[in-house]
């Protein structure tokens, strides 16, 4: 949640301003912002998912890379859709059931300002395009299978299908930049998890029953969120 509220026609307003902090502060084409082996392994992946597009060599490392992920998951008929949240929302509505969600609040101050701050501040973004292009041309196929393995409930299989998540390079990348430091962002992927954390602790209290949705990721981490769990003492009965 943003502190201040950004009405329609304002976020109209400062769209153009958003789009331009897609684009590289200094001008510089892709192929200058990244080693020559990366760019050329970049261009035979654009050339797979995206095609001849030039507007995107305009674009930093790390939106250049979200990109092609995107259409490389869509190529390979993945989804990012949330499929369990949509159940479990309808569900909950239809039954009265009340839902919580673990929020933070971020002051950013102007957000206007914090959009020009952004689009001229330097990105720490090479661990993330480089990640992106590993995870592509080498985790495809246990994707598929990660996918299926979750369909089918098998946990096991899940464990057994290791990778490294270039999404959290990426997070960091935008997190540890100093337009993000100086409004007290570095520390976010903290502040979730401990607001995470004390919603559950409330509802474990106050309920008889309660139901709590994360991705599958987090709950198979030897340091996600039901490690932690554990180390406050509750009882965790896995599949």
């Amino acid at each position: 949640n943003l502190k201040e509220k950004i009405g329609f026609f304002r976020g109209l307003t400062l769209l153009p301003a958003a789009l331009s902090s897609r684009k590289n502060p200094g001008k510089e084409t892709l192929e200058e912002q990244v080693p020559p082996e990366a760019y050329q392994r970049w261009l035979v992946l654009k050339q797979r998912y995206i095609g001849r597009g030039r507007s995107i060599e305009k674009q930093r490392p790390l939106f250049a890379a979200q990109k092609l992920w995107e259409k490389a998951v869509k190529r390979n008929g993945l989804s990012f859709d949330s499929v369990v949240s949509k159940v479990v929302t309808k569900t909950a509505k239809q039954h009265d059931v009340p839902m919580v969600s673990a929020t933070v609040v971020i002051d950013i101050g102007d957000p206007r300002q914090a959009i020009r701050d952004f689009a001229n501040d330097d990105l720490d973004d090479l661990t993330c395009f480089t990640q992106t292009l590993d995870r592509l041309e080498t985790d495809l196929v246990s994707m598929r299978e990660r996918a299926n393995a979750w369909a089918t409930g098998d946990i096991e299989a899940l464990r057994a299908l290791p990778f490294e998540d270039q999404n959290r390079a990426c997070a960091d990348a935008v997190l540890q930049a100093g337009v993000a430091r100086k409004r007290g962002l570095d520390d976010l992927r903290q502040r979730v998890g401990r607001a995470w954390m004390e919603a559950a602790e409330k509802a474990l209290a106050q309920n008889r029953v309660t139901f709590a949705i994360l991705p599958m990721g987090e709950l198979l981490k030897s340091d996600g969120y039901l490690a932690a769990l554990r180390q406050r003492g509750y009882e965790v009965e896995e599949p």
